[in-house]
């Protein structure tokens, strides 16, 4: 099955349903979760991958609470390579990482206006 941008129905089920907590989670992953690009790039051409592990765990984490399904993925395989669980190069791991990021930032800031 193809991994949803933002799967609120999941969310929803895994917060029994309460819609006051989706908000609270959806503000703190828009206002108190940021992600810097830069910071990622510069951990990354450090070559300072636990550091660059944990910063992508924490977005993934953030993430992965709303059932940002595509986000937690590409977070991840960024992770895994980061930790040496698999092999790969983190670059184009981290740009798809970035990509998933504002699409789901993006989509949560839609949902959320639908919530209010």
């Amino acid at each position: 099955m193809e991994k949803m941008i933002l799967n609120l129905n999941a969310a929803l089920e895994l917060l029994d349903n309460d819609k006051d907590l989706l908000k609270i989670l959806m503000e703190s992953f828009m206002n108190e979760m940021p992600f810097d690009e830069a910071t990622l790039d510069k951990l990354i051409a450090d070559k300072d991958d636990a550091k660059a592990a944990n910063y992508v765990h924490a977005v993934k984490g953030a993430g992965r609470q709303l059932c940002a399904e595509r986000l937690s993925a590409a977070g991840q395989a960024l992770e895994d390579v980061l930790r040496h669980k698999t092999q790969g190069d983190p670059l184009p791991l981290a740009q798809k990482m970035k990509e998933e990021y504002a699409i789901a930032l993006a989509e949560i800031k839609n949902q959320y206006k639908t919530l209010s």
